[in-house]
């Protein structure tokens, strides 16, 4: 074999083995916050409202967007049917308006469940949005039950595309969406795509909730924070 052939050859296994470096980082655990009552599994929850997200500076664009990114991720991995609302639905419920307030009072709750048949409504507030690369996406979100008015879980993300942890997470988020291509070329994708980028973080709030739930029933309210988690804010 010539020198340069040789060259090429160990040129070839060193990239090899650069890639899969990038792809075994170790998995941090879910990037999310959350909590979970106490007495979650003692509510039946069959179909549950999404409302359009709200944040300072969102567009409704954005807004529709991130309720669809939402809806698309979370109807893979959550129990429920996600019957997604619009602004013009909560409008209708006459309960001054409490949407707009940032508030949920428990009449219009009430009311919204009746009219489309709820047993809980998923709430979600953006606290930063940066669509454009290196993205970077926060969101609080709430399942509120229609029967009582009170929070079942709350989870909160702040996810940064420069974190090495939130890369990590991506390769395993991507993991299970093998039957979308798989790879590192869809993470690339992510890191670019807003509508993916929430899906993401859908799935962390998702995979982060749903690891809660799993601890024993009967137990107080549970609070599972991630790993240097003040790094993320």
């Amino acid at each position: 074999m010539s020198a340069a052939l040789r060259l090429a050859a160990a040129l070839g296994l060193a990239a090899l083995a650069a890639v899969g470096c990038r792809t075994t980082l170790p998995d941090p655990g879910p990037l999310a916050s959350s909590t979970v009552a106490a007495d979650f599994g003692t509510y039946r929850l069959a179909r549950v409202g999404l409302l359009p997200f709200a944040g300072r500076d969102l567009s409704p664009e954005s807004a529709a967007n991130l309720q669809r990114a939402f809806q698309l991720e979370l109807a893979r991995v959550m129990p429920y049917e996600l019957v997604p609302l619009t602004v013009a639905d909560l409008e209708e419920v006459r309960a001054g308006n409490p949407y707009l307030r940032g508030r949920y009072e428990p009449p219009a709750i009430l009311e919204v469940a009746r009219r489309y048949r709820l047993d809980a409504l998923l709430i979600g507030t953006v606290t930063q949005n940066e669509p454009y690369p290196p993205q970077a996406l926060g969101l609080e979100v709430e399942l509120v039950a229609t029967e009582t008015g009170q929070p079942l879980w709350t989870s909160s993300v702040h996810l940064d595309a420069g974190d090495a942890r939130v890369r990590a997470r991506l390769e395993l988020w991507q993991d299970s969406h093998k039957a979308d291509g798989g790879g590192r070329e869809s993470v690339q994708l992510t890191l670019v795509s807003p509508e993916r980028f929430a899906r993401f973080a859908a799935w962390e709030v998702a995979t982060s909730t749903l690891r809660e739930d799993e601890q024993d029933e009967g137990a107080p309210a549970r609070t599972y924070t991630p790993r240097n988690a003040s790094s993320l804010r």
